[in-house]
């Protein structure tokens, strides 16, 4: 009865007063450590957490990305997923190589022996569109590990790898495939990512995966713009998971 009465003022002023369902947590809680967070106030499982996941999240990977392990478990996981697509392994953005290394170890796990094609500037930004891109980035950011230190991180006998430096879209051509399995896109500005994107659609085989990186992060707004324009021109669909800032594309 209160609650009615309440609401005959509040609903009026956009409020409405509602009954709480307090979180039921089970005790004792399997994998307890694993449903805690600093950044909520609710239990929820991340299995990235967990000590099982150290064996792929090793010194090479972590040492080399700026990826959290919640992203890196949701590469894993797409990577995983494409063990049955034809086609090779992309990365426009590639940065110190540790992300890369994990896609080229899953592989590796999954018995799948793929060309990989590492992609970055390895200077940080050298070109900018200041209208697109916004006044908040510059010449030279994101600089991250030289070139030859990435191709030893990526050293794979297994694996055929190329790791190919300079500008995108310009870069493009040294991409001899014409399939791809599972591409990650980490670029950030609107040209890149623009030319990338629409580089991985073209060839993208049924049940390939892109994962975009920092698709909800305002300060790569350029990036996000770029992508959903490419994905409504060759009729695709996307999923934003906005608590790790990616979005997974999976190609029917």
């Amino acid at each position: 009865m209160f609650r009615q009465l309440a609401n005959r003022i509040l609903v009026p002023l956009g409020l409405e007063l509602v009954r709480r369902h307090p979180q039921v947590i089970p005790d004792p809680l399997p994998d307890d450590a694993l449903y805690t967070g600093p950044e909520d106030y609710n239990r929820l499982f991340r299995p990235w957490r967990g000590s099982a996941m150290d064996r792929w999240f090793t010194p090479s990977v972590m040492g080399n990305t700026m990826l959290s392990r919640q992203k890196l478990y949701t590469l894993m996981q797409s990577v995983r997923l494409t063990r049955s697509v034809p086609g090779d392994l992309f990365e426009a953005g590639t940065g110190s190589g540790g992300a890369a290394r994990l896609m080229l170890d899953v592989s590796r796990e999954l018995g799948v022996r793929r060309r990989g094609w590492f992609l970055d500037t390895f200077a940080g930004y050298q070109k900018i569109d200041a209208e697109r891109d916004g006044a908040h980035v510059s010449i030279n950011q994101c600089k991250l590990a030289p070139r030859d230190q990435v191709i030893e991180v990526l050293s794979d006998p297994l694996a055929d790898v190329h790791v190919v430096a300079g500008l995108i879209p310009g870069t493009l051509a040294e991409v001899t495939t014409d399939r791809i399995a599972f591409a990650h896109i980490d670029v950030n500005l609107h040209e890149p990512t623009a030319a990338a994107t629409r580089f991985c659609l073209e060839r993208l085989s049924p049940g390939g995966v892109i994962v975009f990186d920092d698709y909800n992060w305002p300060a790569c707004y350029a990036a996000r713009h770029a992508i959903d324009a490419a994905c409504r021109d060759f009729g695709q669909e996307l999923i934003s998971l906005p608590e790790s800032t990616q979005a997974i594309l999976f190609r029917q």
